[in-house]
């Protein structure tokens, strides 16, 4: 297969996966990898034991793993939005130079996010053509209009109303939003000359956001409701830009937002809050210089683990873009041909989750890597 080799390494008399050609750059956290891979299996799973008849016969024959996934694998998107935060923080906060130009970086991001996403989602469109030859199952979307599918492309479709044409799309739109709001206050606190008080602006919306906008059920497809754990990220990751000047304030901020997260977590036992604690911490642990995810003692960065972990986390994305299209296929195939057996409903859960692993590779190859590419054009 391309882009997979196996080398004889006689020194170790060891058998080496070689990823490096499709897999990203391995200089990344290992860490941060690590949790962008499993958090983007859990999503997956969730997904695929919560919808169509895979989901019914599955819950016959492992109903224990089926109700564990259905319910709690929908926390692992806060541990998407506490990194998407801290790698937010570590390529914009504390940093003068870069905001000078901030819907440059808008439409960076947006070219970056877009073009996989509108791709996914077109694919999600076909798949579902497809597959209602054979099944009605509400697990497919109604055929788009033009303009419903357009603000799909435009990340508009969660605040105009429209029916999601994939599952999970409205993360994406999310990010979005999020990235803009975080480049429109630190710039507009460059502007005004307010550069110091960056992370009391941030920390504020935080802590709005966890006291008040996020009890706001009308304000969950606008950025304020997610900002809790975005706005934790940054402030983590803003900790790790060593020679800011606003870092006291930085420590103070962030502080006060995990007491203050600790205090609701330990008043309404929300799993949700324990996530973002969770993820902070771990984040927190891998700023040290000594730590064993970032000093990487034993090399793990060139063993077969490493590889594989860089190799999910980098993939990640695209498996939770595409993992829907292999879904809605499968469950046709298996309400078509009356698979409602609890055995074969668990068989066609493993097979959606092969074929949306295979097709994430390709898709981070050809799709998701051009949008890269593109987003780098844009001066």
């Amino acid at each position: 297969m391309r882009g997979f080799s196996f080398c004889w390494m006689p020194d170790h008399m060891s058998l080496q996966l070689s990823l490096t050609k499709n897999a990203p750059n391995v200089d990344r956290s290992l860490l941060i990898d690590g949790l962008k891979a499993l958090a983007a299996q859990i999503i997956v799973i969730h997904h695929l034991v919560s919808y169509g008849p895979m989901a019914a016969a599955a819950g016959v024959a492992v109903p224990d793993v089926v109700e564990w996934f259905s319910y709690y694998g929908r926390w692992a998107v806060q541990v998407f939005l506490v990194i998407a935060g801290y790698l937010t923080a570590q390529s914009l906060c504390g940093r003068e130079t870069g905001l000078s130009r901030p819907w440059s970086l808008v439409a960076k991001r947006y070219v970056r996010l877009v073009w996989p996403f509108g791709v996914a989602v077109t694919l999600a469109v076909v798949a579902a053509e497809l597959a209602r030859f054979w099944t009605n199952d509400p697990i497919l979307p109604e055929s788009p209009t033009v303009w419903q599918y357009l603000s799909h492309w435009l990340l508009i479709h969660g605040v105009l109303g429209h029916e999601s044409l994939s599952t999970g799309v409205w993360y994406v739109a999310i990010d979005f939003q999020l990235f803009v709001l975080t480049v429109l206050l630190l710039w507009s606190s460059q502007a005004l000359r307010w550069s110091g008080w960056a992370p009391l602006f941030i920390g504020a919306l935080t802590v709005a956001s966890l006291v008040w906008i996020r009890t706001w059920s009308d304000w969950d497809n606008w950025a304020p409701y997610f900002y809790n754990a975005y706005g934790v990220g940054l402030l983590m990751g803003w900790l790790t830009r060593r020679s800011d000047k606003a870092l006291p304030w930085v420590r103070l901020v962030l502080l006060s937002v995990l007491v203050l997260i600790s205090w609701q977590f330990a008043m309404t036992l929300n799993g949700r809050l324990a996530v973002i604690l969770a993820v902070a911490l771990l984040l927190w642990v891998a700023s040290f210089p000594l730590s064993y995810v970032t000093a990487d003692p034993t090399g793990s960065l060139k063993s077969l683990l490493g590889l594989v972990v860089h190799y999910l986390g980098g993939t990640s994305f695209a498996l939770f873009l595409v993992h829907f299209p292999v879904s809605m296929l499968v469950n046709a195939a298996q309400d078509r041909f009356d698979w409602t057996l609890p055995q074969e409903g668990v068989i066609a859960m493993g097979v959606a989750w092969l074929g949306s692993m295979v097709l994430a590779d390709v898709f981070y190859r050809y799709v998701e890597r051009f949008g890269t590419k593109l987003s780098r054009r844009i001066g």
